[in-house]
């Protein structure tokens, strides 16, 4: 499936900032991510599919979109 990826903050220094993977779920799409781009390996990275940030295992579909964003903290 086709997956549009959409990064922001510190990963910008080791991808770009929208590009397009083939994964079926988040953990294959992080995989894919690090063997391609090897500077994430070490990166803690929160995920959003479709807007929604996600810390479980989500499939995905083509087309959907997934954000990588830096780590955050709210109060």
């Amino acid at each position: 499936m086709k997956i549009k990826v959409r990064a922001f903050g510190p990963l910008l220094d080791v991808m770009e900032s929208e590009f397009f993977v083939e994964a079926s779920d988040t953990k294959a799409l992080v995989d894919v991510l690090i063997q391609q781009f090897p500077g994430m390996a070490d990166r803690k990275i929160a995920v959003a599919v479709n807007g929604k940030i996600t810390n479980t295992l989500v499939k995905l579909q083509d087309q959907d979109t997934v954000a990588l964003l830096p780590p955050y903290s709210g109060g």
